[in-house]
């Protein structure tokens, strides 16, 4: 397999393939804190494994009422256009988040996408409350529970060029690593007021529309 010939496609989760921010979703109707964790690791004061920890400490609901919650978590409109034009055309798509595997794969079942490789933080569910683990972390970002360069740099050494889709903060460790970054939201106002050369796209029927010309030629336009 070269990179010429093969294409991999990465995308974000949270806001990206899902109108929202899940974990915030979670944190505002289940957590006593409230979003008081997400908004310090949003200033850069405290990492995605300490947000995480802290807020989930403060939780009290189990996991099904939670995943009631998570059943009125829709995916955006024209995502599933898009991963079955990746499917049609061969390109391998994964999903790379700084969230909870748990919810994303929660959420895709519903949609019967169990087989999508999922990258994201890990929660553990026990009798004694909630465990986490980090499987996808690394030093160079110990900032982020999911060092989303570290899963590019794998799909590297597999052969494939990486196209990497993306709407926040943490996917901005991706800018310098993936070969063509496709920008929506934070992070496209991020990529402009920086000279950061990367594809601004509105929704995901814009970037189906725009696909099959991007993907024969492995390149931005």
């Amino acid at each position: 397999m070269s990179r010429e010939t093969s294409l991999v496609v990465l995308s974000d989760f949270d806001g990206t393939i899902t109108p929202v921010q899940t974990m915030e979703f979670l944190y505002s109707r289940f957590a006593a804190c409230g979003l008081e964790f997400a908004r310090r690791w949003d200033r850069g004061e405290i990492s995605t494994m300490e947000e995480i920890t802290s807020t989930f400490a403060t939780v009290q609901a189990s996991r099904e009422e939670m995943e009631q919650a998570l059943d009125t978590i829709p995916l955006d409109d024209g995502f599933l256009e898009f991963f079955h034009l990746c499917r049609d055309l061969g390109h391998p798509f994964a999903i790379v988040s700084d969230g909870l595997e748990w919810y994303i794969r929660h959420i895709l079942q519903r949609h019967g996408l169990e087989q999508v490789p999922v990258y994201a933080n890990q929660i553990h569910f026990g009798e004694d409350g909630f465990r986490f683990t980090f499987p996808w972390s690394h030093p160079d970002q110990p900032m982020r529970g999911v060092s989303k360069p570290r899963i590019i740099r794998i799909y590297h050494d597999r052969g494939y060029r990486v196209a990497f889709i993306g709407d926040g903060r943490s996917d901005t460790d991706a800018l310098d690593v993936a070969d063509l970054i496709f920008a929506r939201g934070w992070l496209a106002e991020h990529c402009r007021a920086g000279g950061i050369r990367a594809e601004f796209f509105e929704n995901w029927q814009d970037l189906s529309a725009r696909w099959p010309q991007i993907s024969r030629g492995h390149r931005l336009s």
